[in-house]
């Protein structure tokens, strides 16, 4: 995969601040040469930035002449789009608009109900396309040392290959597998994926984390933490509400802010 096209979002009263997920996608484009979609408009209904318009045509017009401005500056190609028809649903609007892209940037809201939190579901579960998810404080540049989460799974493989362009700008990686997360031996899998990052021109070493009972996406971050990686790179499952309520999830976790690097996420 390369990365020829990213779409990101960023709510029209934050179009002139200093937006982190805006800040990585124009960071990410300018590093891959690549096309920019920011999507602004309305997302919150309820709570303290609760709007029930679209934003007039005076505050679209600004976050649009904001966005254009930074990316003409950094010499980013961009286009912006500035509505959305609430019948079709704000997470659905996006996801539509990532199903013809290579990434998605989206910022990381921890409240369950967050009109972000809306986009990122849709993104992650309904475009087939893999999300970077940026937490507030992110620096917004490029990554120079991933962690890749390996438990042999399918969506682990899946996230690990489409995160490839993005770990190649750095050029090194750490695939961690959380020892005593599952029963099933995959020290041999782990292994073989650092080889094939290899071969995609990564430096890439494999490290056993013991859980030691914390939860598998906190070792995950820990780790990230200690070996000073900036981004992590996982598989997402999407599992019934039962299941998170009763073993939890990595993936939940991560939508719930517990990271301070970006997390790439395939589905």
């Amino acid at each position: 995969m390369t990365v020829t096209s990213i779409v990101t979002f960023v709510k029209p009263a934050h179009a002139q601040r200093d937006d982190a997920a805006l800040s990585q996608a124009f960071a990410l484009a300018e590093a891959h040469s690549a096309r920019t979609v920011v999507l602004t408009y309305v997302v919150d209904v309820i709570g303290p930035e609760a709007t029930t318009t679209e934003g007039t045509d005076e505050e679209l017009a600004a976050a649009r002449s904001a966005i254009l401005a930074r990316a003409d500056k950094l010499g980013v190609q961009c286009s912006v789009v500035d509505r959305s028809s609430f019948a079709y649903g704000i997470g659905e609007v996006f996801a539509d608009h990532l199903k013809v892209a290579d990434l998605g940037v989206l910022q990381i809201d921890p409240r369950p109900n967050s009109g972000l939190r809306q986009l990122v579901n849709a993104a992650l579960f309904k475009s087939g396309r893999p999300v970077l998810l940026v937490p507030q404080a992110a620096t917004g540049k490029p990554p120079t040392r991933a962690l890749v989460a390996w438990d042999g799974t399918a969506a682990a493989a899946r996230a690990m290959h489409e995160a490839i362009p993005l770990m190649a700008l750095g050029g090194e990686a750490i695939v961690a597998r959380v020892s005593d997360d599952k029963d099933i031996r995959m020290d041999q899998s782990a292994i073989e994926a650092t080889h094939h990052l290899a071969r995609h021109g990564i430096r890439a070493t494999f490290q056993e984390v013991q859980r030691n009972g914390r939860q598998v996406f906190a070792a995950l971050a820990d780790t990230a933490r200690e070996t000073g990686c900036d981004m992590i790179v996982c598989g997402a499952i999407q599992h019934s509400a039962a299941h998170d309520l009763i073993f939890g999830s990595v993936t939940q976790s991560i939508l719930s802010g517990n990271s301070e690097v970006p997390v790439f996420l395939s589905a």
